[in-house]
């Protein structure tokens, strides 16, 4: 898959930093935590877990992103050095790491939906907790919505169909709360706590919505479309979405995020 584009990813970054938001309200830090944010994207959020674990704790960014690592490199050479010495970015895969027993806090926003067998990088993620060492994850979980359901009748069209075969969003890949309380029990993990929380997105039209999936949701369907016909991939779906939603001007858009929290028994 091609790389990420920052820019376009960060056009709607309020909305995304919402569950982050959440997260770090529940989430105490202290300086004696070793922190990882796997797909740290572009670093903001790798840097806040630092600064809320002064003096002395750490984080590291990993993210298999050559542009996101770059520009969260270059965001840490703005900071201030005892927070700077503190962090470090890495391109790497949180699908195949290998630690064990390195972090006392493991967390990672919407990422995860981006690999398959979930069962098996979480259980990397066990084995790679502290004992007494904490888990969090934020997952899209908005396959159910008008802009996926449409994008989903969209591309089983004639015109489309040949294009990307079964392709679906990574929404599609993440599945239900209980399913995930199941797996993170049978880990070993405690404490666990799996929810969805639905985020209220004012917009300026539908085709503001095609913007904020352009960056990410849409990205595997460019991938299979060729490039000269991507205005015209967009072109339909803007059209459909302002028929699904009855209006080309202001809505709500409704998005639904699954968080995941545990504790490995100290």
């Amino acid at each position: 898959m091609a790389d990420w584009d920052p820019e376009l990813y960060h056009r709607f970054q309020r909305y995304r930093a919402e569950p982050v938001d959440l997260i770090l309200e529940r989430l105490p830090l202290t300086s004696a935590d070793t922190i990882a944010d796997f797909g740290c994207g572009t670093g903001e959020y790798t840097v806040e877990l630092a600064r809320r674990a002064a003096p002395d704790g750490t984080a590291l960014g990993l993210d298999s992103s050559p542009a996101m690592i770059h520009r969260a490199r270059a965001l840490c050479a703005t900071l201030e050095p005892p927070l700077a010495r503190r962090l470090r970015f890495v391109e790497g895969d949180f699908r195949t790491i290998e630690d064990d027993a390195r972090y006392s806090v493991i967390f990672s926003n919407a990422a995860l939906q981006w690999a398959t067998n979930h069962r098996d990088v979480l259980a990397r993620w066990t084995r790679a907790l502290k004992p007494g060492g904490r888990i969090v994850v934020q997952m899209p979980s908005n396959h159910e919505e008008t802009a996926q359901m449409t994008l989903v009748a969209m591309t089983a069209d004639a015109v489309w169909q040949p294009l990307v075969g079964d392709l679906r969003t990574p929404s599609h890949a993440v599945g239900t709360a209980d399913e995930y309380r199941t797996m993170l029990e049978a880990l070993g993990l405690v404490d666990v706590a799996c929810y969805y929380h639905v985020f209220h997105h004012p917009m300026t039209s539908p085709a503001a919505i095609v913007e904020f999936t352009r960056a990410t949701a849409l990205r595997p369907f460019f991938e299979r479309i060729p490039v000269a016909r991507h205005d015209e991939f967009i072109a339909d779906f803007t059209q459909r979405l302002e028929r699904a939603y009855g209006t080309n001007g202001p809505l709500i858009f409704e998005f639904r995020r699954l968080f995941l929290w545990a504790r490995r028994p100290a």
